[in-house]
């Protein structure tokens, strides 16, 4: 898909849709592609692409490397083109949990000459999508450097959104963890840690980029383009950080409910160490009585003396071992109380 921005002398935006229009009379989108104008490729088809690299003079081998959806962060210069790659955000349902999002990113590319500027993505991006629904302070499409470094600086915003957006998932994956420990909300902890670290590995190679053009001169003629930067430098740096963070809390969530885990393995295993205790005592009994020797109880009755005197001691042993292992029951979520069993007056 294809289109074009183009803002007039007084600032006026009009925009461009490859196969909207709707009169025999409206020219195509190849007649709309002038110079100062901004040209939007996403996922575009081999004719698209050919059609674009004829209008703005960028060869269509720059364009199909700012397609690849392997590019990594860089700059880079042919002759009078300028390219400019960066990773941006993308938001995906989880093909196994629907109700997760899952994050990560693609390569976003700028790329501009004297006349013409181009951004090229293989998937949707929210970048240019944000930037129209709020256009920033003078914005123009004919400006290259000024409109460059705004869709960095909005590029850097989306991040930190994404960022907060991840963190209310994983509190509501939190949420369901402490009502039941199940394999799938630990998965879906695990899905959002691969999305943080998709995140700040792309946080980090644009921090890189936006740091080398803070030092090229030509991002340097205009104060206010300087500043906003500056400020997209901000952001981003702001965005490591809350990844960061994220990850660390991430992590240390992993580790407890691991422990959870296992602690409630552990109480399962001390209810079939007490069953296994209190069966092993009839048995015993059994074992005796069926010994060919002679035993005080050996009368007519004394089948149902052996019985009753299993079933006595076994009722015994699985109290007592009931009550000292509730003693160190806790259950996820509930109020812990672990001096209950010291009744103990503190004067």
């Amino acid at each position: 898909m294809i289109i074009v921005y183009l803002t007039n002398e007084a600032g006026e935006l009009s925009i461009f849709r490859s196969g909207s229009a709707t009169d025999v009379n409206e020219p195509n989108i190849s007649e709309r592609i002038v110079p100062r104008s901004w040209v939007y490729l996403v996922e575009p088809n081999e004719d698209e692409i050919a059609m674009v690299s004829k209008k703005t003079a960028i060869s269509e081998a720059i364009l199909r490397a700012a397609l690849d959806e392997e590019e990594t962060s860089h700059i880079d210069q042919d002759n009078d083109v300028s390219i400019i790659v960066v990773d941006t955000p993308i938001l995906v349902a989880d093909s196994v949990y629907p109700q997760i999002s899952h994050f990560y990113t693609v390569p976003l590319s700028i790329i501009y000459n004297k006349d013409y500027m181009v951004t090229a993505s293989v998937k949707k991006d929210q970048v240019v999508t944000s930037l129209m629904a709020k256009p920033m302070k003078l914005f123009s499409t004919g400006k290259h450097i000024k409109l460059t470094i705004q869709l960095l600086y909005r590029n850097a915003t989306i991040f930190v959104t994404m960022l907060k957006m991840l963190d209310k998932e994983s509190d509501y994956i939190q949420g369901k963890l402490q009502e039941a420990l199940e394999n799938a909300e630990l998965f879906e902890l695990m899905n959002l840690g691969k999305s943080l670290v998709y995140l700040s590995t792309g946080l980090n190679a644009d921090l890189v980029v936006m740091e080398r053009l803070r030092k090229t001169e030509e991002f340097k003629q205009y104060a206010e383009d300087y500043a906003l930067l500056d400020d997209a430098i901000i952001e981003n740096r702001q965005a490591i950080e809350m990844c960061s963070i994220h990850r660390e809390i991430l992590n240390g969530t992993m580790d407890t409910y691991a422990s959870v885990i296992s602690n409630n393995v552990n109480t399962i295993m001390k209810a079939l160490t007490v069953v296994t205790i209190v069966l092993t005592v009839p048995m015993i009994v059994a074992a005796f009585f069926g010994m060919n020797v002679d035993l005080p109880v050996s009368t007519s009755n004394g089948f149902w003396i052996a019985v009753i005197f299993s079933l006595a001691v076994a009722f015994v042993a699985g109290t007592v071992l009931s009550r000292y292992t509730r003693r160190m029951k806790y259950r996820w979520g509930e109020g812990r109380k672990p001096f209950d069993h010291q009744k103990k007056k503190i004067k």
